[in-house]
């Protein structure tokens, strides 16, 4: 499952659709667009991405992370 977040960066719009890796449980950039053109993260510096990723987490975390099996697990004391 993706999932998208939106947001303002300066004056550009960004849409960046993303997923939690099973594998890794990293979240993983699947596509992005600034101001509906097509856009890469190796194209951000250092610091816009970590912030990104950031924005991501606090996203997945604050949205959608009660859906995760992974997390409801750990709620509920069962961390592998």
């Amino acid at each position: 499952m993706t999932y998208v977040y939106d947001t303002k960066i300066g004056d550009k719009d960004v849409s960046v659709e993303y997923v939690l890796s099973s594998v890794s449980k990293d979240i993983k950039v699947v596509d992005m667009t600034v101001d509906g053109n097509f856009h890469r993260m190796n194209w951000m510096d250092k610091d816009a991405k970590v912030d990104l990723m950031d924005k991501l987490s606090d996203d997945w975390f604050d949205n959608y992370c009660m859906e995760n099996s992974d997390f409801n697990d750990a709620l509920n004391g069962e961390v592998a």
